[in-house]
């Protein structure tokens, strides 16, 4: 991931523009994110600069890795930054074995990794079931997952606020979890998620 003087002023840019639009950034039980080894950071998705907020919210130099829509990244210029910036894409439409296979070492290498698990943004006041990927990667990787909460009805200069879950690892009576316990386990981690619009 580049660090350099390109990404700095990008990083100081972008968050600039954005305390514009929500001035009042809140953050809430960041001092419990782990801040070295595997982590798999899953957060409800309702803007499209969520992974932006989430990076404002670890700090410059506590990036995650970040899985994306492809299609983002076909886009010139800002399909560049991402993935110098260490953004991969996957397809949501289908089983795409490469990005869960980039998703699989990014955890095994000891990275940090940020997915959404709905797959797509999802309006305020609404829920969408969040897809297995999450649980997949965590279980196959032996990685703690953290629940982020984002603030879902936004309007300009109202406030934002992130909320940090605390880490957990999902459990299954075998390496070989049956469909059911999948689904089980994504609907846990999609309840975990919410739940902490308590703390916003």
């Amino acid at each position: 991931m580049m660090h350099g003087p390109i990404f700095t002023f990008l990083y100081w840019v972008v968050r600039f523009g954005l305390f514009l639009y929500h001035p009042i950034f809140k953050v809430v039980g960041r001092k419990g994110v782990p801040k070295t080894g595997r982590v798999l950071f899953c957060c409800n998705h309702s803007g499209l600069a969520d992974p932006v907020w989430l990076v404002m919210a670890l700090y410059k130099d506590h990036m995650p890795r970040i899985m994306a829509k492809k299609e983002a990244m076909a886009i010139p210029v800002l399909g560049w930054f991402l993935r110098t910036i260490g953004v991969f894409g996957i397809d949501r439409d289908g089983v795409d074995i490469s990005g869960i296979k980039t998703g699989i070492k990014c955890l095994r290498d000891e990275q940090q990794l940020l997915i959404f698990p709905e797959g797509t943004r999802v309006k305020a006041g609404e829920r969408r079931p969040g897809k297995r990927g999450a649980v997949v990667l965590a279980q196959r990787t032996d990685t703690p997952i953290v629940p982020i909460y984002l603030t879902q009805k936004r309007r300009p200069f109202s406030k934002l606020t992130c909320v940090f879950g605390e880490p957990y690892k999902v459990e299954f009576s075998s390496r070989r979890p049956t469909e059911a316990e999948l689904e089980a386990a994504t609907q846990d981690l999609m309840d975990r998620i919410y739940a902490l619009e308590a703390g916003a």
